[in-house]
């Protein structure tokens, strides 16, 4: 028998029995291209003799210069953390307080341009009124008046005079030094007594026999109608004499007037008195006594 066509032994150990283009069940039969990865570090595993004794595999995180784990793309900046808000206020409550500030401002600005304008229109309106006072002092001082501001005479017409219970006072004249003369029409003259009453039923100063008594009581609004009153009294007596054979009629010599109209209306009906006598007569702060000199 022939051997020649008897192939040989291999020895497992010979190397020409593998050829180098067989791969081994550990190496790839397509190996990657790894040139384009970042090499980093791999899993280490030791090999010890007693199974036992092998310690479980060690992986170490690789360092990253990011705190993400990523590298930054190329050209874009890095953001800094964001800051925090001021007295550590929330984001809601850091824009609350902005708002609050902000309408202070902006309500005080606007207040004071309103208070302005307000300011600005007062002194207008005042400014009008005094021009106003001015023309109106100007018609007052017209040249029908006189200096005393009185109406100029027969100036007046239909005039009314107040009803005595309308006038609560009338004018007190006063009286020089306490007493004062005064004349009047018919070349009659009376001397005044401030503060005096002269009533009646009283003995007359100049004739004991006398009674002083009221000739008549009436409305005067001056001491001057009252005084006017009197001596028109003793003119018609002495011009036309007694209406009768032994009449009574009796002239005035004095007078009394008050210028308390309404409380004088409301209690005598009058606040002149012509009088027959004169007396020393009875304090009355509010009257005031003639006499016919």
């Amino acid at each position: 028998m022939s051997h020649n066509n008897v192939p040989a032994a291999v020895s497992p150990s010979d190397p020409t029995a593998h050829p180098t283009g067989i791969s081994s069940p550990t190496t790839e039969k397509y190996p990657a291209d790894t040139s384009a990865f970042q090499q980093y570090p791999e899993v280490v595993t030791q090999h010890h003799t007693q199974p036992h004794m092998q310690p479980d595999s060690i992986y170490q995180q690789p360092q990253y210069p990011y705190g993400s784990g990523y590298a930054a793309e190329k050209g874009v900046a890095v953001s800094p953390p964001p800051r925090p808000n001021p007295w550590g206020l929330s984001p809601l409550a850091f824009g609350l307080l902005i708002a609050a500030i902000t309408a202070v401002v902006v309500g005080g600005a606007v207040g004071g341009g309103v208070g302005g304008a307000l300011s600005g229109n007062k002194s207008d309106s005042s400014s009008a009124q005094v021009s106003t006072t001015t023309v109106t002092s100007s018609i007052t001082t017209s040249p029908t008046t006189t200096t005393s501001g009185l109406p100029a005479p027969s100036s007046l017409e239909n005039f009314v005079v107040p009803e005595p219970y309308y006038v609560n006072t009338l004018e007190n004249p006063g009286c020089a030094d306490g007493n004062s003369r005064i004349d009047v029409q018919y070349d009659t003259s009376f001397d005044l007594f401030c503060g005096v009453d002269m009533l009646n039923h009283v003995a007359d100063e100049n004739n004991p026999d006398l009674q002083v008594a009221d000739i008549v009581g009436l409305f005067a609004y001056s001491l001057t109608d009252c005084l006017y009153a009197c001596s028109s009294a003793t003119h018609f007596a002495q011009l036309y004499g007694q209406d009768e054979a032994g009449g009574n009629m009796q002239p005035c010599v004095g007078v009394t007037w008050t210028y308390q109209m309404a409380q004088s209306n409301s209690s005598n009906f009058a606040n002149c008195w012509l009088k027959n006598g004169t007396s020393t007569g009875f304090q009355c702060n509010t009257c005031i006594s003639g006499k016919v000199v």
